[in-house]
């Protein structure tokens, strides 16, 4: 399937209740699971599949992609036969303040991307549904149903998700099995709805059908979304179909989803789930020391990663690489991301560092599952935090 995909992400997701964790960093950026970024588990999904490509349109700066994607080599996309990962930033400084208005480069930049491809199929990804899915199989279902628009969803209750949730539902065609024939924003759906076909911002398209839906969403002035793209073909009577994706699942609408996400991983069975379902997932390696763990080290239902040094109590937690945890300090259902440093005395109960966290001696910050307390990049917590 190598040169069959040609894949496009599109990054401009809303990232305002993630804040501060995306004041600096697109949600694709966000750390997860101790040593892996959000964008590793769709670019995984890409190397799976053989792509060789793939094109990035984010919202903001991009600097924190760059620095972890580099030159795509991880997931197989340096390949000197048409690969690459071509990056497209400040798409929203590129719209009006009053509306959103894409300008024609943003138009252009999809059409050079995918006509100078040698792909057969278009494969349009976001980054803030979790998941581990196997693209090679939702195209050969896209064949077998002789499909113009392939949809992934997955069965979900409709309380998984925020009230102004901007994901979709979709409802199917009860006499041709499979296909899709409309789309319904979870915003009109009730909170008690259960078992809804909701997309996970994945989609297969023909290439040239894709091209003439870019033709229709520029005279429209519409983002390249999978929601927009779904509509124009419905509009058009093409061929829409669902598939069904069945693996684990979690959708990054805000802060209190993303702790949940990584909390999560604590558990075997959703651990294994999303790293082991088939196929693997990569990141970007970084060759460091193991971690030192002191002769009072207490460590209980957690993940710590490597080049760490824990003196303290360490409860239901994920410790990044080149934390410092000194003696004395308790860290509990929390999130210590790179190079925080907490010292003695210190005590951490449902809290998120960012980066480079500095945790002075006897602070004390305590959130709730539903509310956790997050501190942003860089910062300095004084000793009589409470």
């Amino acid at each position: 399937m190598r040169n069959e995909i040609a894949a496009i992400f599109n990054l401009v997701e809303n990232e305002d209740k993630l804040r501060p964790l995306t004041e600096r960093r697109p949600i694709a950026s966000l750390p997860f699971a101790c040593r892996y970024r959000l964008i590793d588990f769709p670019f995984s999904s890409l190397y799976n599949a053989e792509a060789v490509s793939a094109a990035l349109f984010i919202s903001e700066s991009g600097h924190s992609l760059y620095d972890h994607i580099r030159s795509g080599a991880t997931w197989g996309l340096d390949s000197i036969a048409g690969g690459g990962v071509f990056t497209h930033s400040q798409i929203r400084l590129k719209t009006s303040n009053a509306e959103e208005h894409y300008t024609p480069a943003y138009y252009d930049d999809h059409y050079k991307y995918v006509t100078r491809s040698h792909a057969e199929y278009i494969l349009l990804m976001g980054s803030s549904m979790l998941s581990n899915i196997q693209i090679k199989s939702i195209v050969n279902y896209h064949n077998d149903k002789d499909s113009d628009v392939t949809i992934a969803y997955k069965k979900l209750d409709r309380n998984l998700f925020r009230e102004d949730s901007s994901y979709n539902a979709y409802e199917f065609d009860e006499e041709r099995q499979g296909r899709i024939n409309n789309i319904t924003p979870l915003t009109e759906v009730g909170m008690d709805e259960e078992a809804l076909a909701v997309g996970i911002e994945v989609m297969v398209i023909n290439k040239k059908t894709f091209l003439d839906y870019l033709q229709k969403a520029r005279e429209r002035n519409l983002c390249v979304s999978v929601k927009s793209l779904s509509e124009l073909a419905l509009e058009d009577n093409d061929k829409v179909y669902g598939f069904e994706y069945t693996g684990y699942l979690k959708a990054i609408e805000d802060i209190k989803s993303y702790f949940e996400a990584n909390m999560e991983m604590l558990n075997e069975d959703n651990f294994n789930a999303l790293f082991y379902r088939a196929d693997p997932v990569l990141t970007r390696s970084k060759n460091s020391a193991p971690t030192f763990y002191g002769e009072n080290a207490v460590i209980h239902n957690s993940q710590v990663a490597n080049d760490c040094e824990v003196y303290g109590s360490v409860k239901n937690s994920l410790i990044f690489r080149k934390a410092n945890i000194a003696k004395n300090a308790q860290v509990e259902n929390s999130i210590i991301m790179q190079d925080c440093y907490i010292e003695e005395g210190a005590y951490l109960n449902y809290v998120i560092l960012d980066k480079h966290v500095y945790v002075k001696k006897g602070a004390h910050l305590e959130g709730t599952p539903e509310n956790p307390v997050v501190i942003s990049k860089n910062a300095i917590v004084s000793g009589d935090e409470k």
